[in-house]
C-alpha cells in the first residue's frame, strides 16, 4: 500500500509539471523536457555501459537551437530521418531478440539519435498548434498514458497470451488490445470535441498504441541486456526517468512525422 501511494504521488507530480509547463510557456516546457531527457540519457548511458560527457552538451545545444529556430530545415529533417532510422533498427533487434554486441560507434548513434534526437521532437510538437493551445502535445501524452494504463490493467487481470515473452514476459495480447481500444475511445472523444486531427484521428489511434508498446519493449530489451529491473531510482515507485519516458521518446519522431504529413 505504501509503495502504491508513493507511486501515485510521484506520478501526479510528474504529470502536473508536464501539464503546467506545456500550458504556461514553450520555454518552461523546453527547460523541463531537457532536464527529463538529460536524466533519461544519463540512465541509458549506464545501461549500455557507455558514458560520454560530450553528449549532454549536444543534447542541450540541440534543444536550444530548436527552441530558437536556429537549425536549417535540411539539418532538422536530417535529425528526424536519423532518429527514425536508428529507432527502426533498434526495434528490429528487439523484436528478433538479437544479442548484438554494440560497438562504440553504435552506442554513440543510440545516444545521439534514439535518446537525444528523438527527445527534441517532444517539445517540437508545441509548434504545431497555435500558441497557448498545445493540443497535439497534450493528446500525445494522454493517449500514451491511457494506452499504457489500460494495457497494464487488462493484462494483469485477464492476460493469458504472451506478446513477446523473451523480452517482457508480463505483457500480453489481451493487455495490448485493452490499451488500444481505450486509446481509440479516447481519441474518438477528443476528435469529436476538439477536431484537430480530422479524418486522420483513426490513424493516430492505431499508430500510438503500437509505437508506445514498441518503445516499452525496447526499454525492456536494454534492461534485460544490463540485467537490471529499473533504469534508475530517481522517480519513487516508477524507477528512473528512462523507465517513465521510454514510450514517449521512441514514439515522438514518428508522431511528429505523421502530423507533418497530414
Amino acid at each position: 500500500m505504501k509503495e502504491l501511494t508513493t507511486r501515485a504521488i510521484s506520478g501526479i507530480l510528474y504529470v502536473a509539471l508536464l501539464t503546467i509547463t506545456m500550458f504556461s510557456s514553450p520555454l518552461s516546457f523546453y527547460c523541463l523536457i531537457i532536464v527529463f531527457a538529460g536524466l533519461a540519457l544519463w540512465e541509458f548511458q549506464r545501461l549500455i555501459k557507455f558514458k560520454s560527457i560530450v553528449v549532454p552538451f549536444v543534447l542541450a545545444a540541440l534543444f536550444l537551437a530548436t527552441y530558437l529556430s536556429l537549425l536549417p530545415t535540411v539539418f532538422f529533417n536530417g535529425i528526424l530521418i536519423a532518429s527514425l532510422t536508428v529507432n527502426t533498427i533498434i526495434c528490429f533487434f528487439c523484436l528478433t531478440n538479437r544479442q548484438v554486441d554494440f560497438s562504440k560507434g553504435s552506442k554513440t548513434a543510440l545516444i545521439l539519435f534514439y535518446i537525444a534526437g528523438s527527445s527534441v521532437f517532444i517539445p517540437k510538437l508545441l509548434g504545431l498548434n497555435d500558441p497557448g493551445e498545445p493540443y497535439y502535445l497534450l493528446f500525445f501524452y494522454l493517449a500514451i498514458w491511457v494506452n499504457n494504463s489500460f494495457a497494464y490493467i487488462v493484462g494483469s487481470r485477464i492476460g493469458k497470451t504472451k506478446l513477446l515473452p523473451a523480452i517482457s514476459p508480463k505483457k500480453s495480447w489481451e493487455g495490448y488490445v485493452g490499451g488500444a481500444v481505450a486509446t481509440i475511445i479516447l481519441l474518438y472523444f477528443l476528435e469529436n470535441n476538439f477536431s484537430i486531427y480530422g479524418n486522420y484521428w483513426w490513424g493516430i489511434a492505431l499508430l500510438l498504441p503500437a509505437l508506445a508498446t514498441l518503445g516499452d519493449f525496447i526499454q525492456s530489451y536494454f534492461k534485460r541486456r544490463a540485467n537490471v529491473k529499473d533504469s534508475g531510482t530517481l522517480l519513487p515507485g516508477h524507477g528512473g526517468f528512462y523507465d517513465r519516458m521510454d514510450s514517449v521518446i521512441f514514439t515522438a519522431p514518428f508522431y511528429y512525422l505523421f502530423l507533418k504529413i497530414i
